[in-house]
């Protein structure tokens, strides 16, 4: 039975015979650790990093909105980790070392960060089963966003060329990408059932932020889904192209572009492109925040340079009354 100890809640539970009282942070999770065990939640004799992360991933992460955003993260850790590397020998160093082969391999601090979170959870839930103590992670410095935005002529030349490479989906992915502002991870995620009256649904159970939000459908992203709807009777259209074959093609149009060497031209960017052009055409900075579902106005602000207009509609409306 869970209990209060100082500060922490105390789970008790026998596993193997043994008795066992792990603490966490919360009454509903020791609550919930004491279930799990109840269930026959595998705590011991599972020791090795992939196994570990297969077996627990549904009690840490199931509830998460996102899920398969950690398990493209642990899979990525799996490249690194061998799969029999014993939990107990992920240490301080061993995780210095880590990062240390993801940075050779050009990924950015931010995916490194991301990746290491993913870690870090996993760490501190073999902690709570006595497998292994926590080891310190330092994340590293992200940049505070990615700049680089797609100009009129990329857009053409990256339409002209996914169309005639015969890449129809990832076409129509990065059509919907750049005219609605969505994330990657929205996409593939997006059921046919949330668009309708010309308007997307990004369902709060899908989102970074978990907040719901409505976008309009227009232009070339309309067109795209139209296109992948009759493609495909997959409940999930953009779910019928597997992610790392538009990440293929993605590389293969970057290699076309002679941006091999730009960090930046991700398809995220296409993200920023959207926010760029709606700040740029004077749309007011909270409407663009409502649009891309930033969860806070100081993310939407990092665009305001790009309209420097603004203050010229203040100034006359001061005079209107003079």
């Amino acid at each position: 039975m869970a209990r209060q100890r100082g500060k922490k809640y105390q789970a008790d539970v026998v596993i193997d015979g043994v008795r066992k009282r792990p603490t966490f942070a919360t009454l509903a999770e020791a609550e919930a650790y004491e279930r799990a065990i109840a269930n026959g939640l595998p705590a011991a004799g599972v020791s090795t990093f992939k196994k570990f992360h297969e077996t627990h991933f549904e009690f840490i992460w199931g509830d998460n909105n996102a899920p398969e955003a950690t398990q493209f993260n642990l899979g990525s850790l799996d490249q690194f980790i061998p799969a029999d590397k014993p939990i107990a020998e992920i240490t301080a160093p061993y995780i210095i070392d880590l990062v240390s082969r993801m940075k050779k391999t050009g990924v950015s601090n931010a995916t490194i960060n991301r990746r290491l979170s993913a870690l870090s959870k996993l760490l501190k839930h073999a902690e709570k089963l006595e497998l292994t103590r926590k080891p310190p992670i330092g994340f590293l410095r992200e940049n505070e966003g990615r700049d680089r935005v797609l100009s009129r002529v990329e857009e053409q030349k990256m339409f002209q060329f996914f169309d005639h490479m015969g890449m129809t989906l990832s076409g129509a992915i990065v059509r919907f990408l750049l005219y609605t502002g969505c994330r990657l991870g929205e996409v593939f995620t997006l059921d046919r059932d949330r668009v309708s009256d010309g308007r997307v649904t990004f369902h709060y159970t899908v989102t970074k932020t978990s907040k719901t939000r409505l976008v309009p459908l227009i232009g070339p992203a309309k067109d795209a889904w139209t296109r992948v709807c009759g493609l495909t009777n997959n409940p999930y259209p953009f779910a019928e192209m597997p992610r790392d074959t538009f990440r293929d093609h993605w590389n293969r149009f970057r290699e076309h572009m002679d941006a091999l060497d730009d960090p930046q031209f991700v398809p995220h960017m296409l993200r920023h492109t959207c926010a760029s052009r709606l700040v740029s055409k004077g749309v007011p900075l909270p409407q663009v925040m409502l649009w891309m579902g930033h969860r806070n106005i100081q993310t939407t602000m990092r665009y305001s340079h790009l309209a420097p207009k603004d203050l010229d509609g203040a100034a006359k409306a001061l005079l209107e009354d003079a």
